[in-house]
């Protein structure tokens, strides 16, 4: 039996940039999405993938990054601003890498929504160390607190792939600033939403972006007064 829940594509190379922004200085709406793989990968053809977009999706405009930007344009704000920081990298090496180093742009992008949707690029090791030189919760909290300008909303999500032990720090950080911890039961847990590579389909990225969807619209009413 295929397992659904191994992560078969490498953390390093992904994309050559770690941060990509698409900015609009009339927006009321600033988001910016933190993620790895299944939110952006370049073209990769050696491994047979060649969008440019969130891993598996069939193009561009069905990745739930862009859905959820195509939903906030039509109902909220056509001017919003979006941006992608990704972390596949930061996740692989958080024992002795900071956000600083890396991420200083989609800081100073100043963002007033922020989902972080990622870990599923740290080494499985991790899981069954007693004594970790870093805890990953650690290098999320790190990361959050560096995005943080003092006006975002965070959103904070279990991952795609089901690591119990990286859910439960990240969920220990949303509770520790009372931010939603948005669960992904029901979709990475069917094989109805995985794609090529273990990575959601068209059908698992429609799936993701309506779960998300669903926790920030109200922070996007309150943004947008409508």
């Amino acid at each position: 039996m295929k397992d659904f829940q191994e992560n078969i594509i490498p953390a390093y190379g992904q994309n050559p940039n770690n941060v990509y922004l698409f900015d609009n200085e009339k927006s009321k709406v600033r988001i910016l999405f933190v993620g790895n793989s299944i939110t952006k990968h370049a073209p990769k053809p050696e491994v047979g993938w060649n969008n440019n977009c969130g891993m598996a999706a069939s193009s561009i405009d069905k990745d739930y990054v862009h859905l959820i930007v195509k939903w906030i344009s039509e109902k909220y704000d056509k001017n919003l601003a979006f941006g992608i920081a990704q972390v596949a990298n930061y996740a692989r090496t958080f024992f002795d890498k900071g956000p600083e180093e890396t991420y200083y742009e989609a800081r100073d992008f100043s963002p007033n929504i922020v989902i972080m949707f990622y870990g599923a690029n740290v080494s499985k090791d991790y899981d069954l160390m007693e004594n970790p030189p870093k805890k990953f919760g650690a290098a999320y909290e790190e990361l959050r607190n560096y995005l943080d300008n003092g006006n975002v909303k965070f959103f904070h999500s279990e991952g795609f792939y089901i690591r119990p032990v990286l859910d439960a720090e990240k969920k220990a950080i949303a509770e520790k600033y009372n931010e939603p911890f948005i669960t992904m039961e029901g979709i990475r847990d069917i094989p109805e939403t995985h794609g090529k590579f273990n990575h959601p389909g068209d059908f698992g990225m429609e799936q993701i972006a309506k779960r998300f969807f669903e926790h920030i619209e109200p922070t996007l009413i309150e943004l947008t007064n409508k």
